[in-house]
């Protein structure tokens, strides 16, 4: 979705503590015409504005100018603005520089801020970028601008100021400021974007200004590349977009799967060393245990040896006594006399019993 800035209002800090890096109520937004796009900024916008402006936990990101499609956003990121609030017809906000754009591509941008505040507030100005939602009817000329989500607060130059002070190269400021004060040009160039090329390749041929050589690599800028390296090209430039766009949550991210894998090693190594004792406790429970069943086999036999011995002694003692039927006189069981008398009479002649008898 396409997205649109406000116009850059003239710099206003009430505060600033440079100790710690921040400009307090920074003008940020004023009610008003958007020149460039035939819309209005009115009481109900600053409202949106400050209310998405808090919404976001981590403030709105700030960047040193807008990015453009003759540069990008990239290297350009400056702190974040927070505290947004509604001063009449304006909206404020405190600029927390961070310290990062103290080794920006461009340089220390951090004590060239905090010096420009100071000497030359009036060089300088605030812009915000936002994703526009439908627009309202009003009472006046223009429809009025409502923002369904804010991008970035931008410290940018201030057209009624000076025309170079903050661009990132002259080219890149002096095409977009001619775009946005022709904007039917502009929309000429969107609808027919071939026009400018053929303008441009025409205007050079005819004039010295460009050294042949240099026309040359011109013209094959704009020769026509397939379809496959095109969409390489458009991805490409897509990607880099948004990485610039997203730089700080790119950084996050990565520092906290950085951190997340730092982590999971720790905690592999923590485990590997674990497994080890764990290993060492498994072999030694593993000797012991074939000690025990050497030692468990040695009592099992010997428990069969004692059982074989109760069984024997069992059978022995419940074996039938020996009957003694002979008269041997080396054996006496009970009385002996009495048997003896017994046996003697059942062995004795009928004639001498007759006898004995009278």
């Amino acid at each position: 979705m396409k997205s649109f800035s406000t116009p850059p209002v003239a710099f206003s800090v009430a505060f600033i503590n440079e100790g710690s890096g921040v400009l307090q109520k920074v003008v940020v937004a004023q009610a008003g015409k958007v020149k460039s796009y035939f819309e209005e900024i009115d009481g109900e916008t600053l409202s949106q504005i400050v209310s998405l402006g808090n919404a976001k936990e981590n403030g709105v990101k700030a960047r040193f100018g807008h990015p453009n499609m003759c540069s990008s956003a990239f290297g350009t990121y400056i702190g974040r603005f927070k505290n947004f609030q509604l001063d009449g017809q304006k909206v404020t906000g405190d600029l927390h520089l961070d310290t990062v754009c103290k080794n920006a591509p461009g340089g220390n941008l951090y004590d060239y801020i905090l010096t420009m505040a100071k000497k030359n507030p009036d060089m300088f100005g605030a812009s915000m970028a936002f994703i526009p939602a439908e627009p309202a009817l009003g009472a006046g000329e223009f429809p009025l601008v409502r923002i369904e989500e804010l991008l970035a607060t931008d410290l940018v130059d201030d057209p009624a100021a000076t025309n170079s002070l903050f661009a990132v190269d002259s080219f890149s400021y002096q095409a977009t400021q001619f775009l946005d004060e022709n904007p039917a040009i502009a929309a000429f160039i969107a609808r027919r974007p071939e026009t400018i090329i053929e303008f441009m390749l025409k205007y050079y041929s005819k004039t010295d200004l460009m050294k042949p050589e240099i026309f040359q690599k011109f013209k094959n800028l704009f020769a026509t590349a397939p379809d496959e390296v095109q969409q390489s090209k458009a991805y490409d430039q897509a990607v880099e977009l948004l990485e610039a766009d997203h730089l700080e949550e790119i950084t996050k991210l990565q520092d906290s799967f950085q951190t997340k894998v730092t982590t999971f090693e720790s905690q592999l190594q923590v485990s590997a060393e674990q497994l080890a004792v764990a290993n060492e406790q498994i072999n030694a429970t593993t000797e012991q245990l074939a000690a025990s069943t050497a030692g468990t086999a040695q009592l099992e036999k010997q428990i069969s040896d004692l059982t074989s011995q109760v069984a024997s002694l069992k059978d022995q003692l419940s074996a039938n006594p020996t009957k003694v039927t002979s008269g041997d006189p080396q054996v006496t069981v009970g009385h002996p006399e009495v048997k003896f008398g017994k046996e003697l009479l059942a062995e004795m002649p009928s004639y001498l019993k007759d006898k004995l008898k009278k």
